[in-house]
């Protein structure tokens, strides 16, 4: 259902004109990381998730927004109303914890979605930096091997789900600049 479901115009048309900037394939590529996400969450209901994109939050904030269209799908999709809760609406300690945790654990199934490997990239983190949005981004591996490089606005997903040392705060990589966010080891967008 979550891939075969129409998000109304008035849907699309919203997200259009909060993000100008973006069109055609490009607005299709979000929806297809949005397609992603509910994918996950409707195969892992209780599984704690958190959402790695602005672009595809934006486009479920705007879903929600029309009422009966989000209740037709959460209906379809999950068999219940899935609850929109930005983390700005948690406590900042919260919203870090569950957002460490959940990171890990929406990259593991988007990982299994994609069928992308352990140290695959999938779409939904991703699409915000293929796209060209700024802010956080994510990057395969920061180059670090034992030690996380810190480079701003980017989180290392190797060091993310464990197979690094944490990062240091402070500790930068020698003689190079931030890692290329563009080198991801795979492009693909997932099953549709």
């Amino acid at each position: 259902m979550v891939n075969t479901f129409q998000f109304s115009r008035n849907v699309c048309q919203r997200f259009a004109l909060q993000h100008p900037q973006l069109a055609g394939d490009d607005l299709t590529l979000v929806e297809a990381a949005a397609r992603q996400w509910f994918r996950l969450a409707a195969r892992r209901p209780r599984a704690q998730l958190s959402m790695p994109s602005v672009l595809v939050d934006d486009l479920w904030r705007e879903l929600v927004r029309d009422t009966r269209c989000y209740a037709t799908f959460c209906d379809a999709a999950f068999g219940h109303f899935l609850p929109h809760q930005p983390e700005s609406a948690m406590g900042a300690a919260t919203a870090t914890a569950n957002r460490t945790t959940g990171l890990r654990h929406t990259l593991d199934l988007g990982r299994q979605d994609e069928r992308c490997g352990a140290r695959g990239t999938p779409l939904l983190f991703r699409v915000d930096a293929q796209l060209g949005l700024d802010g956080a981004g994510y990057v395969a591996d920061c180059g670090g091997h034992g030690e996380c490089y810190e480079a701003s606005g980017t989180v290392c997903l190797q060091h993310l789900t464990g197979l690094g040392k944490q990062t240091k705060p402070g500790l930068s990589h020698p003689g190079a600049g931030p890692p290329d966010p563009y080198q991801w080891p795979n492009q693909g967008i997932g099953p549709s």
